[in-house]
């Protein structure tokens, strides 16, 4: 009845996603990571509810892509849920390209919907502030899903605004493939393959001598720097750029039940 598809680079969205399966009951629905899904063996479903992070006021690259390769007629209704550090009206823009691809494939849009969860990136989010967002979110999990239930489709007037900072906010993309080319990895770098292995742009290979070459596909997702296991991959140039450990969200998910 329900199908979950997320892309969570830092662990975000896949917690959420996880958490709606039980409040929609994991009998009916499921749940299937983003980054290495074949468009082609989805099968046909009532509604979809598609979860992403918000790069740059906008859906990954990856996102984009997956749902510009969307079958038509898959699924009755698409439901539109974003990530990020805040839902203010600076993202009110982020879902206008997917709505627009999935609109000329005849799909009805139902939620379109954007949850505040701690940041990960640039900087680091005080515990208390963390918990607090972590439960804010869940609870509008439940708001979500009787949404869906009920068919209360969001009703959203996108200012100008928020269109303007969309629009800029592509410029991120090709800045995210040239922050991959700078990408190296230490000589700490243990060559165990977690960075190649997971990366969603397929941006990193393994030289002869087995250590991460990066390429000029890059997302600027962070997954490979904040998974490394020994922190051996940063920027050559780009140091400027404060680039923190992020939280674990694993680490609150025992405090967070609730």
């Amino acid at each position: 009845m329900y199908t979950i598809i997320y892309f969570s680079p830092t662990g975000n969205t896949k917690y959420l996603a996880e958490h709606m399966k039980e409040v929609l009951g994991g009998s009916n629905t499921k749940v299937l990571a983003l980054d290495f899904l074949e468009v082609e063996k989805l099968e046909k479903d009532n509604q979809l509810i598609f979860m992403y992070p918000i790069h740059g006021f906008n859906a990954p690259r990856s996102v984009k892509r997956f749902v510009k390769k969307l079958p038509e007629g898959l699924f009755d209704q698409v439901h539109l849920v974003a990530v990020g550090c805040n839902n203010s009206w600076v993202n009110d823009a982020v879902s206008l390209d997917l709505k627009r691809q999935l609109k000329k494939k005849k799909y009805s849009i139902g939620v379109d919907e954007i949850f505040a969860m701690p940041l990960t990136f640039i900087m680091s989010f005080p515990e208390d502030a963390i918990y607090k967002m972590i439960a804010e979110a869940k609870k509008k999990v439940d708001t979500i899903i009787s949404q869906i239930k009920e068919n209360k489709p969001t009703i959203k007037k996108v200012k100008l605004m928020p269109r303007i900072i969309n629009f800029i906010g592509k410029a991120e993309s090709p800045a995210a493939r040239i922050f991959g080319l700078e990408l190296h990895a230490k000589k700490d770098c243990i060559s165990c393959g977690i960075c190649w292995e997971n990366c969603p742009e397929g941006n990193i290979k393994p030289n002869k001598d087995g250590i991460p070459k990066f390429a000029f596909k890059c997302e600027m997702c962070m997954r490979c720097i904040y998974n490394c296991p020994v922190k051996a991959i940063t920027p050559r140039i780009s140091k400027f750029i404060p680039i923190k450990t992020g939280y674990n969200i694993d680490n609150y998910k025992k405090e967070s039940k609730s």
